[in-house]
C-alpha cells in the first residue's frame, strides 16, 4: 500500500516498496505480458522532487529527498550526498507558524539545494538521506558530539548504514515499465564534515578487517565497546563507485587504530577526492588518513588543500573560502564526471 503527500511541485511518498506486478499494453488495448515490480519502487512518469524512507540502523525510517532531472530518458548516473552536522533541512519555525515540522524540515539548506540544482544541470540523480531528525536532533552540536548520543548518529558505523540504504532505494527506481532509473553501478558519494567522516566509513574495505579485531571508540580517556557496531558489509551488488570528501573528521576516535602512529587498519575499495582546509584543525588527521590508504594499498587518494581556507568553507561565496569553494566544486564535478562517465 502506497500513501502520497503532495507538497508544490514535490512528491512525498511514505512507503517504499510495491510488491506488485503491472501489465504492459500495446497501442491497440491488447494486454501484454505482465511486468513483475516486486520490490521495486514505481516513480510517476514527470516526477521531479521525491522523498522516500528507507530502513536503516536502530529501526529507523530514514527521509531520502531525490531529485530527478527533467531530461530523464534513458537511466542516469546518481550521486547520494551525506550532510554535515548542521543536517541537510532547511532551519524552520515550526514551533511558532504551527507548519508540520517533518514536511518543513524536507525542504533542502541552502548549500545541499546548490548541490541539487549542480547534479541537476549535470543531468545526474542526486540523493540527501537525513541522518539526525528522525534520531531525535537536528544538528551534531553539544550533547549530541559525545557519548552516549553520539553513538546514535555515529559516523563511523550508523550513517554508512544510511549510505547504504540510500544506494539501495536508487538501485530500486523504476517506471512503471520496469525500467531502471538509476544507472545502478554508476552512483558516486559525496560527503560534508561529519558527512564527509561518514563517507570514509562508508566506502572502508571491510576485507582489511583483521582476525580478531575488536570495533571500539574511546572519547575523553574512555574505551567503549557495547555501544559500538561493526561496520557494515559492501552490498551484494557492490558499493560506490568513486567518493568524494571535504573536510572530514578522519579520526574515527581510534575505530580503525590510529591513522598517525602507523597502527590504523583503514583502506578503501574504491578511489576518492578529498578537499581539506590549511586552518581546519580536522586537517592533520586527514592527512595521516590518507598515507594510511597509500600504505595499506587502498583506493588511489586525489587531495587538494585550500591555503588559509577554513573548515566549512562549501558554499562560501567572499574571499578565500568563497575561492575555495568555486574551486573545490569545479574540480569535484569533473573528478566525479569523469569516474561515473557522465557526458
Amino acid at each position: 500500500m502506497k500513501k502520497t503527500i503532495l507538497i508544490g511541485a514535490m512528491t512525498i511518498i511514505v512507503a517504499l516498496l510495491w510488491a506488485c506486478e503491472t501489465t504492459s499494453s500495446d497501442d491497440d488495448g491488447d494486454t501484454g505480458e505482465a511486468i513483475d515490480l516486486t520490490g521495486k519502487i514505481v516513480i510517476p512518469a514527470g516526477t521531479r522532487d521525491t522523498v522516500l524512507f528507507a530502513s536503516s540502523f536502530g529501526d529507523v525510517e530514514i527521509p531520502i529527498r531525490i531529485s530527478i532531472p527533467s531530461t530523464i530518458s534513458n537511466a542516469l548516473a546518481g550521486m547520494v550526498v551525506l550532510h554535515g552536522s548542521g543536517g541537510p533541512w532547511q532551519d524552520s519555525d515550526t514551533d511558532d507558524d504551527g507548519i508540520d515540522d517533518t514536511i518543513e524540515m524536507w525542504e533542502l539548506s541552502n548549500q545541499n539545494e546548490d548541490w541539487k540544482e549542480i547534479f541537476d544541470n549535470e543531468n545526474m540523480i542526486s540523493a540527501f538521506p537525513g541522518s539526525y531528525y528522525v534520531r531525535g536532533t537536528v544538528e551534531n552540536e553539544g550533547e549530541w558530539k559525545n557519548p552516549p548520543l553520539q553513538f546514535q548518529i555515529s559516523a563511523s558505523f550508523v550513517r554508512n548504514r544510511d549510505a547504504y540504504a540510500t544506494l539501495d532505494v536508487l538501485r530500486k527506481l523504476v517506471r512503471s515499465d520496469g525500467t531502471p532509473i538509476v544507472q545502478s553501478e554508476n552512483i558516486g558519494l559525496l560527503g560534508f564534515s561529519h558527512g564527509g567522516t561518514a563517507t570514509q566509513s562508508t566506502i572502508f574495505d571491510t576485507s582489511a578487517i583483521p582476525g580478531g579485531w575488536e570495533w571500539t571508540q574511546s572519547y575523553s580517556g574512555t574505551q567503549y565497546s557495547n555501544e559500538v557496531a561493526p561496520p557494515v558489509s559492501l552490498p551484494e551488488d557492490g558499493g560506490f563507485k568513486v567518493a568524494v570528501m571535504y573536510y572530514p573528521g578522519s579520526f574515527h576516535n581510534s575505530y580503525y587504530g590510529n591513522p598517525c602512529t602507523g597502527n590504523s587498519i583503514f583502506r578503501t575499495y574504491t578511489d576518492f577526492m578529498l578537499h581539506l582546509a590549511s586552518e581546519d584543525p580536522l586537517t592533520a588527521n586527514s592527512n595521516c588518513m590518507v598515507e594510511t590508504v597509500q600504505n595499506n594499498g587502498g583506493g588511489v587518494a586525489t587531495v587538494h588543500t585550500y591555503d588559509n581556507a577554513n573548515h566549512s568553507f562549501d558554499g562560501r561565496t567572499t574571499g578565500i573560502d568563497g575561492s575555495a569553494s568555486t574551486l573545490a566544486r569545479q574540480r569535484s564535478i569533473a573528478y566525479i564526471k569523469d569516474r561515473l562517465e557522465v557526458d
